[in-house]
């Protein structure tokens, strides 16, 4: 697992609450974050779209992810 303390880097193209949305809009499974509640306040981490706990919602990029890459980013 990869995990980077930074800014999420990628343009968000679209926001869903479930995966079979963002396939229907035509993104493939890849290209689909989690955005969850980190484990302090003001914290979002973004990784595969596989996570449920304490998820907000999905995002969909024209970036593919590897399903071990993970950014923490702090707000």
């Amino acid at each position: 697992m990869k995990c980077y303390v930074a800014d999420f880097p990628f343009e968000e193209l679209g926001q869903f609450d479930a995966l079979k949305d963002a396939l229907d809009a035509g993104f493939t499974e890849s290209q689909v974050w989690s955005v969850v509640e980190g484990d302090d306040e003001g914290v979002l981490v973004f990784g595969p779209a596989f996570h449920h706990v304490n998820r907000l919602h999905l995002i969909a990029t024209a970036e593919h992810h590897d399903n071990e890459t993970y950014y923490e980013e702090s707000w």
